[in-house]
């Protein structure tokens, strides 16, 4: 048997931009600095981990009074799935002795086997961690994967509350330490005793439930240890100041400074920065589907995140660069992903929009009373904000910290958020939707106009009301450890709904409801998902030949081609010609292939090409003689659309008695999307477009033409709820959708 060793992995520095398929680890050999201690040592004569001797605790899991005696709880998840809530339980010989391994261990002889039957472990000694509220620690567990990676999650929570992995949380990454048959280091790196007066609560060391059964770990060496430094202090900041305010390891959430390891994580050793960034680099050069976007990849992108791998001082400096590079390639389907963290209070990233602490929604307002020009109003509005000060529907967003609401999104948006539209003209209605969870998180303070008169906003029937949000958050965040709990509700691009009552949803399917008012048949959905149902509804709206037809799609998901055919069949006929094809479209080849479209023609149409031939590549045209609804007259309503809401508006725009009415155009992602593995430990969710698409009237036309990703479907009729309309309660985009109906 060959003597255990250890070396380091990580990326090699100056290495070109990895060409393999994604989420397969990290890969290299090189020693590389890191930002972790690493007090524990490898004796090599014996291939062995020796603790530090300045430890403030360590676990060699020797022994089952170490671990019974030792503040070792047993951990399982609620329900047998991954959620924010875990049970912790007294550790017990029976239970623990049934996870130890003898004889396979990094340090000593002894280690644990933790699966997802057995269950995981945490060290939740509140005396211990009390003592190191006001310090910063790091944590290092050593571990081998049998199935499934492992790691330690550092979870802060009031000590008075029941354990819950939502108010803060930080997970581990590879040190880039290693040995030879396969125990890999990990830290939490230097992490804060408290976050804000909340201590840590525990070091968690357990398989997710979601992981394949029977799969976990073998861990050993836990070891906690001081670091350097000083806890964060809470100073007030804004999204403007924070490297000035916070400095370079700070964030600023709720007004005030906070470590950025609790928002984004730990800073993963330079190496794996490098590394990291030339797999982003090139998914966004060489897959992305979008040419536009590839090109940017290209250029930008690959220096950027370079140089953010370098330099970075902090996970928000290095993650939220690269996520807001990712965002700058402007590709609704190509997205960063996001952190562990997503699940607490401190989420660096907005999720979708819901009404958050301003309990209430904006969408795309023409402010007619005030001037004119599209700006963020109030669509919805509850009674119980945590700032004390309901909106009401019909205000006007003037002003986020001091600055334009509009400039304040348009800066820090591409930073916070999930992805960004195509088309840059399609973002507004996506901004405005998460809206009030950005709020909510990164801004002190807004301003609000408010006009009391439907006809007119001057004099005593116009106020601007000035609002604290940080404040009231900061304070409710420190006083409860949580949110205050009004009925939050989630936002929508539909000022009214189109519908009296949504039909009962069917699992997998996007609900499809139709209603008949005033001789006008209002169909309401959100996307093109569902095998069945969703088919059967539109065949049997459009099989009763209705005479006129308002299609709301304002929160268009997408969906699947398929969808987008069957609509296409029943909506236009091969009389108003017009088709598209779809391929994998990254940029190996400047320009396209000659023979692209010769290659993909059998791919047409369900056609006969074969699975390996057209893997990527598909198209249809319309192509049936009498579709049941060619005749009907329909009005379709735009807001925030993306892929097959793209598609969709994009192969019916020109048809006899066909009008979109919208604030802007659609995202413009035309191609289709997939999701990746991780490629950093405590990330996860990434996804690309792979594809883009050409549209024509028939196939001979496709190679002339333009590639459309980053190109929305621009609105026959700009419409956009007006202010006036909403103090009166009438949706001004369903109100002109009906009046040309009625023409």
């Amino acid at each position: 048997m060959q003597p255990r060793t250890l070396a380091s992995r990580g990326g090699t520095p100056g290495a070109r931009p990895l060409r393999l398929a994604l989420g397969l680890g990290l890969l290299g050999s090189t020693l590389s600095f890191s930002p972790f201690l690493h007090a524990s040592e490898f004796d090599v004569p014996t291939g062995t981990v020796r603790f530090a001797p300045d430890a403030l605790r360590s676990f060699g899991f020797e022994s089952l009074s170490e671990l019974t005696t030792g503040s070792i709880s047993l951990v399982r998840w609620k329900g047998g799935t991954f959620s924010s809530t875990a049970e912790l339980t007294k550790a017990d010989a029976t239970t623990l002795g049934a996870m130890t391994v003898t004889g396979d261990a990094i340090e000593g002889n002894g280690a644990l086997r933790l699966t997802t039957v057995t269950g995981g472990i945490a060290f939740a000694d509140a005396a211990f961690f009390s003592s190191v509220a006001n310090q910063r620690i790091e944590a290092t567990l050593w571990g081998r994967g049998e199935g499934v990676a492992p790691g330690i999650t550092a979870v802060y929570g009031k000590p008075d509350g029941g354990f819950g992995l939502d108010y803060a949380l930080v997970p581990s990454v590879r040190t880039g330490r290693q040995t030879s048959d396969g125990w890999v280091e990990y830290t939490t790196g230097p992490i804060d005793g408290s976050i804000w007066g909340v201590p840590l609560r525990a070091l968690l060391i357990a398989p997710s439930a979601s992981a394949p059964k029977g799969t976990g770990f073998l861990v050993d060496a836990l070891e906690i240890r001081k670091a350097p430094g000083t806890v964060q202090a809470a100073n007030v900041c804004s999204m403007d100041d924070v490297d000035t305010t916070c400095g370079p390891q700070g964030d600023c959430l709720y007004g005030h400074c906070v470590s950025s390891t609790v928002t984004w994580g730990p800073l993963p050793p330079t190496a794996h920065r490098l590394e990291f960034a030339d797999r982003w680099t090139h998914i966004a050069g060489r897959l992305v589907g979008d040419r536009k976007s590839s090109a940017f990849g290209r250029t930008e992108f690959a220096t950027r995140a370079r140089d953010l791998a370098r330099y970075a001082l902090s996970s928000r400096q290095f993650y939220g660069g690269i996520n807001r590079l990712v965002n700058e390639l402007r590709d609704n389907h190509t997205s960063f992903g996001g952190p562990t963290s997503q699940v607490t209070l401190f989420s660096p990233m907005v999720p979708f929009g819901w009404s958050a602490g301003l309990h209430a929604c904006f969408g795309t307002m023409e402010k007619d009373l005030m001037g004119g020009g599209q700006v963020f109003g109030v669509f919805s509005a509850g009674a119980s904000p945590a700032t004390g000060v309901p909106l009401k529907v019909g205000d006007v967003l003037v002003s986020i910290d001091g600055q334009d609401a509009k400039t304040w999104a348009e800066k820090h948006m591409p930073t916070l958020g999930r992805t960004a539209t195509n088309d840059p003209l399609g973002a507004f209605s996506g901004y405005a939707d998460d809206l009030a969870y950005a709020i909510t998180q990164r801004a002190n303070t807004i301003k609000v106009a408010r006009c009391t008169s439907s006809t007119k906003c001057t004099g005593d029937d116009k106020k601007e009301l000035t609002i604290e949000v940080a404040s009231k958050m900061y304070g409710a965040i420190t006083t409860t450890g949580d949110w205050p709990a009004p009925d939050y509700f989630g936002c929508s691009p539909r000022f009214t709904p189109s519908v009296s009552k949504l039909d009962e949803g069917t699992r997998g399917e996007d609900t499809v409801t139709a209603e008949t008012k005033d001789g006008v048949v209002h169909v309401q959905f959100d996307g093109f998902s569902g095998p069945t149902v969703w088919k059967d509804k539109f065949t049997t709206i459009f099989d009763a030949k209705p005479g006129k037809v308002i299609m709301d799609a304002r929160q268009g998901n997408g969906g699947t081609g398929d969808n987008v055919q069957t609509m296409l069949d029943l909506l236009r006929g091969s009389a108003e010609p017009i088709g598209f094809m779809t391929v994998m479209n990254g940029s190996w080849h400047e320009p396209s292939p000659t023979d692209l479209f010769t290659r993909y023609e059998p791919c047409m149409d369900g056609g006969s090409g074969g699975v390996w031939t057209c893997f990527g590549a598909w198209g249809f045209f319309a192509n049936v003689a009498a579709p049941a609804g060619a005749g009907s007259r329909i009005a379709w309503l735009n807001s925030i659309d993306v892929s097959a809401n793209d598609y969709m508006p994009k192969l019916l725009q020109g048809r006899t008695k066909f009008r979109i009415f919208a604030p802007h155009p659609t995202s413009g992602a035309f191609g289709a999307i997939t999701s990746f593995s991780s490629i950093m430990p405590g990330l996860s969710g990434s996804s690309l477009q792979f594809q883009d698409s050409r549209f024509g009237a028939k196939f001979e036309d496709l190679p002339g033409l333009p590639w459309e990703s980053g190109k929305g479907v621009a609105p026959d009729q700009v419409v956009a709820q007006k202010q006036s309309d909403a103090l009166d309660g009438k949706d001004t985009m369903l109100t002109a959708a009906r009046a040309w109906l009625a023409e």
